[in-house]
């Protein structure tokens, strides 16, 4: 587990990295060291008054130990991590919404806390980016967890393998229509605008995607659930019955990729906001990069509506 734990500091970091450069921001924009260190301070001392420090120092574990835990102890480690998802939320907010009430409470109409306004508001949504990432982090290691938990208690996983390679050539074949369509999207777009900018041209960001797909894909592998989440998007192509335990895999890979969905969307998202917010003095493009920092979620809405009928379909086959 501790090296899965490091291994998502990897695509998180590239992909953040990415996102606030393209949305036209810098490194320094996004890293705030007295809101980061006042979230893990609050964070470590909330773990450990709450009870659950030894269930969640276990997710540091070597793989070895980690394969040698009981079902109570992976029970009590998915506990802990469901806590630590909350905790999270209340330690990040803290600091920064004391600062954005002092800045607030101490703002005179003048060019210098005018100027102050924007980047304190800035800090502001870099705790919720802080946020985002931590949760992200959570929720692949849980996914790992939750995954351990159902094995462990499943009678057997013979069947849980099959159809892997008929899954993964439907989703290349998705991924490959998808590409198509968006090529075909953006060459109409381009040459049949209604005004300005064509709304087919105005939602057609390829670096969003991109981005997107580094935060996610890597995650889902990390968490060992990328080979489920395949196999279970074949269930749309099949009218085989699944079992209780493959009901159950398939379900948590779903429900961890549709999170992990929404918190990468949220990060690109708070990314540009973030930018906007440090140059607020030039407002020539305040609202269509506004406009272009809302893509992903839009994207994220298809790719959850599609995961939503998945998850449909998987519930109807375990009937």
């Amino acid at each position: 587990m501790i090296i899965n734990f490091f291994l998502t500091f990897i695509p998180i970091t590239v992909a953040t990295v990415l996102a606030i450069l393209t949305s036209g921001g810098t490194l320094t924009c996004i890293f705030d060291s007295v809101s980061f260190a006042g979230t893990i301070i609050l964070f470590a001392i909330s773990i450990i008054f709450s009870g659950y420090t030894n269930p969640f120092c276990k997710i540091f574990s070597t793989k070895k130990k980690f394969s040698n835990l009981t079902l109570q102890d992976l029970q009590k480690i998915d506990s802990a991590l469901k806590l630590a998802t909350k905790l999270f939320i209340y330690t990040t907010i803290l600091v920064p919404v004391a600062i954005l009430i002092y800045t607030f409470r101490n703002y005179y109409n003048n060019s210098k806390t005018l100027s102050e306004v924007g980047p304190n508001c800035a800090i502001f949504l870099t705790s919720f980016l802080y946020l985002c990432v931590f949760e992200m982090i959570l929720f692949t290691l849980k996914s790992k967890v939750k995954k351990s938990i159902i094995l462990y208690m499943s009678e057997t996983s013979q069947n849980i393998k099959k159809d892997t390679s008929f899954s993964a050539i439907k989703f290349a074949i998705g991924i490959l229509l998808f590409a198509i369509i968006s090529f075909v999207y953006g060459y109409i777009s381009g040459h049949f605008a209604l005004g300005n900018v064509s709304f087919l041209y105005s939602i057609f960001d390829l670096p969003a995607l991109i981005i997107l797909f580094l935060y996610v894909i890597p995650l889902i592998a990390i968490s060992g659930n990328l080979k489920v989440l395949l196999i279970s998007i074949s269930v749309i192509f099949s009218k085989n019955k699944i079992n209780i335990t493959q009901k159950n895999l398939y379900l948590n890979a779903i429900k961890t990729t549709t999170t992990l969905n929404w918190f990468a969307a949220f990060c690109f998202t708070l990314c540009g906001w973030i930018a906007m917010l440090y140059f607020l003095e030039d407002k020539t493009y305040l609202l269509p990069n506004l406009s272009v920092s809302i893509i992903p979620i839009f994207y994220t809405t298809i790719f959850n509506l599609f995961l939503l009928l998945v998850e449909t379909r998987v519930n109807k086959a375990a009937e």
